[in-house]
């Protein structure tokens, strides 16, 4: 007698680890499917006018006009990235070129420094709220997430040091410096250098997720962390700059990290796009051609966020905010909490605008901020978001 062969479904080949990843939707979903009269007020993006479009397919062109060109630029490279390109950043930076590496954008950056460092077990201690996407990079790592306040001067260095002195013992501490993402704070430099005493004090290291340094309307921020200093990691981005579509940027690690993160780094996905290398590049060996694309940039972020504060300042006190000190993103407080908060979520899908609501930057996800809401000005074209903040201002004076 033979015995049935049970075949297990496919579902149960899953890993554990990954089943048990943890899922979010960072929008109110609309009402009605996506069309012409659709407003994105989600994406963090850069605008396509900031993009240097003419610049990159003139270059493109000019790369892939011949085999000479074209062979390099198609071909496998470096680990760490065109030395070339490291070089650039680094001499922009006042670093030794060992101590770049090329990444495909910030997220990937972030996730090489907490996976070189961080066990089962560890403390990471995070922004609260905090961009969503670094939370699921840390439960790849199995650390445990440990939330400090931020506010309009970002990261609350204070409560952090308080939380060390009674026994917090985190491995790194994360954080976006630079008109935070949601909240928009600014950290101080002074506070910045504390926090790197503490990170020398009690062991740990600094990563600074910066994408939005860039972005002051006057072209001035603080000073940034001290890259001589052996505890502080920094993760750049040409995402906002350059285009998303490049999967391109950078981390800088200091010396005792940075064969570490290379040598992971190719058993992942080898290198970086060599053609994106390739062409960001040639771009910034142009004299001054970078400053003056950030330049451009900066005058359309600062009309973009005038624009938004006005518009929503129109609806009176539906929404409690600071206004943006730069960065690509308004976070407000609904007025009423949590019932105005799902009453204007309603409203603005009805009205076929999608926006970040709270909950989605909690990094413990037990739904706080619900009555929270995050405005993004940066993607949508000009017109799409003179039109998304007339409706949105329409619905808040509703409320």
């Amino acid at each position: 007698m033979t015995t049935a062969l049970t075949t297990p479904a496919p579902a149960t080949l899953i890993s554990s680890r990954i089943a048990a990843l943890s899922l979010s939707s960072p929008y109110a979903v609309p009402a009605r499917k996506p069309g012409l009269d659709f407003v994105n007020l989600v994406s963090g993006a850069p605008a396509v006018e900031a993009l240097p479009l003419d610049a990159i397919r003139e270059v493109t062109n000019a790369l892939l006009a011949g085999p000479d060109t074209g062979g390099p630029a198609l071909a496998y490279g470096p680990n760490a990235g065109d030395p070339a390109l490291r070089s650039l950043i680094a001499a922009r930076e006042g670093v030794d070129p060992s101590r770049v590496l090329i990444t495909n954008g910030g997220l990937h950056g972030t996730a090489l420094a907490l996976q070189a460092v961080a066990e089962p077990g560890d403390v990471i201690v995070v922004d609260d709220p905090v961009f969503p996407d670094t939370i699921r990079i840390i439960e790849n790592t199995g650390a445990d997430i440990h939330p400090v306040p931020v506010g309009p001067h970002g990261l609350d260095v204070d409560v952090l040091a308080e939380r060390l002195r009674g026994g917090l013992r985190p491995k790194a501490v994360y954080t976006v410096p630079d008109f935070h993402n949601p909240a928009g704070g600014l950290l101080p430099y002074r506070k910045r250098l504390r926090l790197v005493e503490l990170a020398e004090r009690y062991g740990f290291f600094v990563l600074s997720d910066n994408p939005y340094r860039h972005f002051a309307p006057d072209g001035r921020s603080e000073p940034d962390f001290p890259l001589d200093s052996d505890r502080v990691v920094v993760v750049q981005t040409f995402a906002k700059t350059l285009g998303p579509g490049l999967r391109l940027g950078w981390l800088i690690a200091p010396e005792w990290l940075a064969p570490h993160v290379i040598n992971l780094r190719r058993r992942y996905d080898f290198q970086s796009s060599t053609l994106s290398q390739a062409i960001a590049r040639t771009l910034l060996a142009r004299d001054g051609w970078f400053d003056r694309l950030l330049a451009h940039g900066r005058e359309i972020y600062r009309e973009r966020a005038e624009l938004t504060v006005r518009s929503l300042r129109e609806a009176g006190d539906r929404l409690e905010f600071d206004d943006p000190a730069g960065g690509f993103f308004v976070w407000a407080k609904v007025s009423g909490g949590l019932p105005a908060a799902e009453l204007l979520a309603e409203r603005a899908r009805e009205a076929g605008i999608v926006y970040s609501v709270g909950t989605f930057y909690d990094p413990l996800q037990q739904g706080r901020y619900a009555d929270h809401v995050r405005i993004a000005y940066s993607a949508a074209r000009h017109e799409h978001l003179v039109a998304g903040l007339d409706r949105l201002t329409t619905v808040l004076k509703s409320l």
